[in-house]
């Protein structure tokens, strides 16, 4: 009964006392908030428990700042904690990896934890690009680059090594290392300019590290800057005097310099440290060709005929002897012929073959000069050598119209040089444009009067111009003091304006006592006893001209009448 009663006393108390409001209609008071104090959140970091100064120092990457950095770690094993040995590998895997001129050796355990970190470098040391998935420090941006100083197979990788790279230097941009990382990474994107200030970063903050300063003097031959290099290279020679690197870089780039005597003394060197070094033998004689030195170069080519009479560079060089020494035509193009088939697509090849081809009127490989011009104009149309070469074979097949139309494009370019423009006055005076002739060859004398080609270009269209006494003054006032070429070209051409035949023999024989070789005086001479029809002297003179270009179509056809003449 007491239970029932106050059962019905909760339900009476129930229904007197108002229900709370419902949780949709409820709206707080601030009043009534409570103010808590939350701890201050942090970010964990792996390598939190480590000196602050001892991580930057790896982080920076730089032999010195390794070093220190290990100096720091260095304890017994067993007394370091796990990041601490984490971090010991990660310093030694930088100093092995990209500063192997160090030679650095020491026992690390570090690499047993098996973590991202370390996994990284393991991945990098197999040629493998093994991003973190969720990289949170810089070393988790920046370790897994370490392939790029090992390993050169793969580039699938390069874009999303450059965005962390980047992102690394942004969070620590005094980092050696990642500078250096990211030069090779652009270097090898041909992105150069890149590359260079990267380089130059590493080897401001590190520039007694061999690598960074090495990497930086090569970077400025890839933007052609050779004289910069070279500056750079000497600098570190004086450091590393026998560094066979340094000395190839020295001699490369004194070469692009046009340094020739430096280039030798380095190339030298380097062959004195490699004697067997068939690149450098072959560079050596590259360089005296150069000079102009061609019985030293000879021998060098013969010597390294021994070894691989196939190279390519061998066969050029080989040419360049046979053509600008020995004057052996002949030789010369089978020498290129032979270079052709086996290097078929070769630009400089195929460049040297339309010239000789152009200048000797002859076929290489049964292509003419006009041809094998074509074939690089084909995939180059803009190539400033072989359209002056297909100009050249046109005015030797007398198509005039085509070459000076051809000509009067190529001298509107900017920068011109000045071989353009002789090819051009002599193709206005064949095609008898003798006022253009005048108009060119009298403003390049104006500029640069000193010049010899410029004064031989200038008399002959003060000869061909008929302005005869200005033009024989000046013969007059040069032959005293001129080479034995100079002299050569000055009697040829004082004999058009000599009076009587004996004047003008006299003039041509003394061409020839000049410069025996002289094409022009030996096939005036021809014309001359050929019109005299005295044709044994004729054939005496012309057959010296074949012998200078053998394969010259128009002379062989002129030969074989003069033997018909002869016979009859």
């Amino acid at each position: 009964m007491f239970f029932c009663s106050l059962m019905q006393l909760s339900a009476k108390k129930a229904k007197e006392e108002p229900l709370p409001p419902q949780e949709e209609d409820y709206v707080a008071d601030p009043s009534d908030a409570v103010k808590l104090t939350l701890p201050e959140r942090r970010e964990t970091a792996y390598f939190s428990g480590i000196n602050p100064e001892i991580l930057s120092m790896v982080e920076k990457g730089s032999p010195e700042s390794l070093r220190s950095a290990l100096s720091g770690l260095r304890r017994s094993q067993d007394e370091m904690s796990e990041s601490e040995q984490v971090l010991h590998y990660i310093a030694v895997s930088i100093m092995q990896m990209c500063w192997k001129s160090q030679n650095f050796s020491e026992e690390t355990s570090g690499q047993l934890v098996k973590n991202n970190y370390t996994g990284a470098i393991s991945s990098s040391k197999n040629g493998i690009y093994d991003a973190f998935l969720d990289p949170k420090d810089f070393l988790s941006y920046a370790l897994p680059a370490l392939v790029l100083a090992v390993s050169e197979t793969r580039n699938d990788y390069y874009d999303e090594a450059e965005v962390a790279l980047n992102k690394a230097l942004s969070i620590n941009p005094n980092s050696v290392f990642a500078h250096y990382l990211l030069g090779i990474l652009y270097t090898r994107k041909s992105d150069y300019k890149a590359a260079n200030l990267h380089f130059g970063s590493a080897s401001d903050m590190a520039p007694d590290c061999f690598e960074c300063m090495y990497a930086f003097a090569s970077s400025f031959m890839k933007l052609s800057d050779p004289a910069a290099a070279f500056n750079l290279t000497e600098r570190l020679l004086s450091k590393y005097p026998q560094n066979k690197d340094l000395l190839k870089l020295g001699a490369e780039s004194a070469f692009a310099s046009k340094d020739s005597a430096n280039a030798e003394l380095y190339v030298s060197r380097v062959l004195q440290i490699e004697p067997e070094n068939s690149y450098y033998l072959l560079f050596r004689a590259r360089i005296l060709v150069e000079k102009g030195e061609y019985i030293r170069a000879a021998s060098l080519l013969d010597a390294y005929a021994r070894r691989d009479s196939s190279s390519r560079d061998y066969l050029v060089l080989r040419f360049d002897v046979q053509k600008n020494w020995n004057k052996n035509i002949s030789a010369a193009t089978a020498t290129i012929e032979n270079a052709l088939i086996l290097y078929p697509d070769d630009p400089e090849i195929i460049l040297k073959a339309a010239q000789l081809a152009s200048e000797n009127g002859t076929r290489i490989a049964g292509q003419g000069g006009e041809e094998l011009a074509d074939k690089i104009l084909k995939s180059d149309p803009e190539n400033f050598d072989a359209l002056q070469i297909k100009i050249r074979s046109m005015v030797t097949a007398k198509k005039w119209n085509e070459a000076y139309a051809a000509s009067s494009e190529l001298i509107k370019r900017e920068k011109l040089p000045s071989s353009a423009l002789f090819t051009h006055i002599k193709l206005c005076l064949s095609a008898g444009r003798k006022a253009e002739a005048w108009q060119y060859a009298s403003k390049l004398y104006a500029e640069n009067a000193s010049d010899e080609e410029v004064v031989q270009a200038y008399i002959e269209v003060l000869v061909s111009t008929e302005r005869r006494t200005e033009a024989a003054r000046l013969i007059s006032q040069l032959l005293p003091s001129s080479s034995a070429k100079m002299k050569s070209f000055l009697y040829y051409e004082r004999s058009f304006l000599s009076n009587g035949e004996t004047a003008i023999l006299a003039d041509l024989r003394s061409s020839l006592t000049a410069n025996p070789r002289n094409k022009d005086a030996l096939f005036r001479l021809y014309q001359i006893y050929f019109n005299k029809k005295e044709y044994r002297k004729a054939q005496y003179y012309l057959k010296q001209v074949v012998a200078l270009s053998p394969k010259d179509e128009s002379l062989l056809l002129l030969s074989q009448n003069l033997d018909n003449l002869l016979k009859n």
